[in-house]
């Protein structure tokens, strides 16, 4: 079809050269998806590329520490992508002998792999005819067709699909939302200008229909360097509503604007209350800000005066770990740690 071949010629000019793209596998596209979920390209191409020179391969990713994954997914945020990684890769290496499946419903059956994830990869690393469907390929199938019911875009993709070449026409389609199809569109550089339905009805700022945004909650965390020895203590706690399996800093939620529904997920536990009863502390000049899916929060930082006993009763059932300052961007792997740090003085965290 013509407006399929148009796409394609533009995307072999055009196409950004991107290391994914590059002697393409299912694993290094894999990887590639599950890091660009929730991260724009340009912030995760040198994580990605620092990434496979650690993990080149499924079976190595497969036999790595989960520790030793996450300190590699530093900056990335939303470290539950990488756990799922890791463990969908230990459950290839083993089912399927470290080869992503070539079977849709196979494909589907690997934790973490929905449905875009799964046709991304089999059409890009094996041909398989499947079209994708994320953000930016909807932008063009809603416009293209003029469609605003969101049920009926997969089979719209579908049915547009290259067959010849649906791996680099998913490219095209995502590179062509990426690039030219953007909100307020670049019409007059669109290869399938002449086939869009919503262009040649002058209704592109229609399509598609806008969602309504919705309400970040706000909240302060207070995060405290409680020292013993001239080391910081780390904790991990599943309970917690957020960081539920990375050790941090003990904190505190505090000005939390949240439903009274869900009021419950953000209570401080018990252990909390009785460190902060039983040391002195005091605040650290500074604060910054951080985003976490769907919540707006204020970061602030506290000392301790003096060391946490170390029979201190109210630790116990809890995963501690004491560590030196220098490790804690390594042993604690988010970019809050890094933010935070930036709040200490130039003369030592402890030093009164």
């Amino acid at each position: 079809m013509e407006a399929q071949s148009s796409l394609k010629l533009w995307f072999d000019q055009n196409k950004r050269d991107l290391p994914f793209r590059n002697k393409p596998s299912a694993y290094k596209i894999w990887v590639s998806e599950v890091m660009l979920q929730q991260t724009r390209v340009a912030a995760m191409l040198p994580l990605y590329n620092q990434f496979l020179l650690s993990f080149p391969d499924m079976e190595t990713l497969s036999r790595a520490d989960e520790t030793e994954v996450l300190e590699h997914w530093r900056g990335l945020g939303y470290y539950s992508r990488a756990r799922n990684l890791h463990k969908a890769c230990q459950i290839v290496t083993s089912r399927y002998n470290g080869r992503f499946p070539e079977s849709l419903d196979e494909a589907l059956e690997i934790p973490g792999v929905g449905p875009y994830t799964a046709r991304a990869i089999l059409s890009m690393a094996y041909g398989k005819k499947y079209a994708v469907l994320d953000g930016n390929v909807k932008r063009v199938i809603s416009r293209l067709f003029t469609e605003s019911d969101e049920k009926k875009w997969q089979n719209l993709a579908d049915s547009f699909l290259n067959q010849e070449h649906p791996g680099d026409h998913n490219q095209a389609m995502m590179e062509l939302g990426a690039l030219v199809c953007l909100p307020k569109p670049l019409c007059a550089k669109c290869p399938i200008q002449k086939f869009c339905k919503a262009y040649t009805e002058n209704s592109i700022e229609q399509y598609p229909p806008g969602k309504l945004e919705k309400t970040k909650l706000t909240l302060d965390l207070h995060f405290f360097m409680i020292k013993r020895k001239d080391k910081i203590l780390l904790i991990k706690d599943s309970s917690r509503r957020f960081f539920k399996n990375l050790f941090t800093l003990p904190y505190l939620i505090e000005n939390a604007t949240i439903p009274a529904k869900d009021a419950k997920n953000y209570m401080n536990p018990s252990y909390m209350n009785e460190i902060i009863s039983n040391i002195q502390s005091e605040s650290i000049p500074g604060s910054s800000s951080h985003s976490i899916t769907h919540h707006k929060i204020k970061l602030f930082l506290h000392k301790t005066l003096k060391d946490l006993p170390e029979n201190f009763q109210a630790l116990y059932g809890f995963e501690t770990k004491w560590v030196e300052m220098d490790r804690l961007e390594r042993e604690f792997p988010s970019s809050i740690a890094k933010k935070i740090l930036k709040f200490l003085p130039q003369n030592g965290l402890f030093q009164e």
